[in-house]
């Protein structure tokens, strides 16, 4: 078996790193998050809830005011370990073509990881672990293979049964 070339870290690019990441997770049933287009003009929060978990807020780092609300809509925010950097840079990195799974469901942004550097977001990725989703805002690396070599099941391993920071 040949060994996999790595390229660019997403989230480590130009002297920009991180130094920290919060990561923002919320349960929340598939016909749950299938009904949140249907309240979204109740109010400005359920409006926020739909963007975030269905749909793409942010697009980009002047659209950072939705983590204000994160607590309202529903996300329960953890930091992860310093000790986990290593495992995550393995997953968010520039790397050829493998193999990989996808589902046609709708994206449910269950999972948020917000890179920071200095208390400044420096990088965001929106996960859907059901469909193999992603969104990510500040990388100028080619993401177009991530999700495969079983990045899903390793970022799931490390979020999921993670060493958290209190």
């Amino acid at each position: 078996m040949s060994e996999i070339k790595y390229g660019r870290k997403f989230f480590d690019y130009d002297e920009i790193d991180y130094d920290e990441i919060d990561y923002y997770q919320i349960e929340i049933e598939m016909e749950d998050a299938a009904n949140l287009y249907k309240f979204k003009k109740r109010s400005n929060i359920d409006n926020l809830r739909y963007q975030v978990i269905c749909n793409n807020i942010p697009e980009n780092f002047d659209d950072l005011n939705f983590l204000n609300f994160m607590n309202e809509i529903g996300y329960r925010k953890q930091s992860i370990n310093t000790s986990n950097f290593s495992s995550v840079d393995k997953i968010f990195v520039e790397k050829p073509a493998g193999e990989r799974k996808a589902a046609g469901c709708i994206a449910v942004f269950r999972d948020i990881l917000i890179f920071k550097k200095n208390k400044l977001v420096t990088g965001i990725a929106k996960i859907c672990f059901s469909c193999h989703k992603y969104q990510l805002v500040g990388t100028e690396a080619q993401t177009e293979n991530f999700g495969s070599n079983d990045d899903y099941s390793q970022l799931a391993g490390i979020l999921y049964n993670i060493e958290i920071n209190s």
